[in-house]
């Protein structure tokens, strides 16, 4: 990282991961040319992974299935700074192998940090989404191999 004064540690990168709205994921495809998307990431820094679904269809997916490197960035803050041309913010970028969970047990993990992530008070009402559309979703864990944070004031 060259701005060191802005570098945070990784406390911070899984605080950003966990609070923005949504995330960017950044693959390669299979001509060699940068594909991202945005996601809704789940962060689970206990384990070590950051979990966002999909169809089991499309392109994203295509790049995906059969495991590969992947990259994804998030902003938790990002705010004007007027009149003195800069942006106050908050971000993380995350460099690691991304792969479909195929264990029941572990789908059924993602898709409760995910919920959990977005409507903490909806209890088990994970359960019954997955009883419904669990067949039809592909659920995807990206395992961090390294994580940066990077807040700067304006």
């Amino acid at each position: 990282m060259r701005r060191k004064d802005r570098e945070r540690d990784a406390a911070f990168a899984w605080q950003v991961m966990t609070a923005a709205p949504y995330a960017t994921l950044s693959l390669v495809d299979e001509f060699g040319k940068p594909y991202a998307v945005p996601v809704s990431q789940g962060a689970w820094e206990q384990g070590g992974c950051i979990y966002f679904h999909c169809a089991l269809a499309g392109k994203k997916y295509e790049l995906f299935k059969n495991g590969c490197a992947a990259a994804m960035s998030a902003v938790s803050r990002a705010e004007v700074i007027h009149n003195e041309y800069t942006v106050a913010y908050a971000s993380a970028v995350v460099r690691g192998r991304l792969e479909v969970v195929t264990s029941e047990e572990e789908r059924m993990h993602a898709m409760e940090v995910l919920c959990r992530r977005f409507d903490p008070a909806a209890g088990e009402k994970f359960v019954d989404c997955m009883k419904n559309a669990g067949a039809r979703t592909c659920v995807a864990r990206l395992t961090v191999e390294e994580i940066t944070g990077k807040e700067g004031n304006g």
